[in-house]
């Protein structure tokens, strides 16, 4: 029984950004890309929430890598 469902089967979970960009379609890409985009955001929103979370997840750094997400993202939609 996996604990955690892969998002595609073509990469590992911890697969680098150039074996996503070899091995995966954009469109496959994109759905990695916006669940991490998520993760990001939630981080965020946690960090706002206790002082423990903004230690885990400082909401600089959240924000700066939702920034990088969605100008990779926008790239791959051109």
């Amino acid at each position: 029984m996996e604990i955690i469902k892969p998002l595609n089967n073509k990469v590992n979970m911890f697969a680098s950004n150039d074996e996503l960009y070899d091995k995966l379609t954009d469109k496959e890409i994109i759905t990695i890309k916006l669940a991490k985009l998520d993760e990001f955001a939630n981080d965020l929103y946690r960090s706002t929430q206790s002082n423990y979370h903004a230690e885990l997840f400082p909401a600089d750094q959240c924000w700066f890598k939702i920034k990088e997400i969605l100008k990779e993202l926008n790239n791959l939609n051109c």
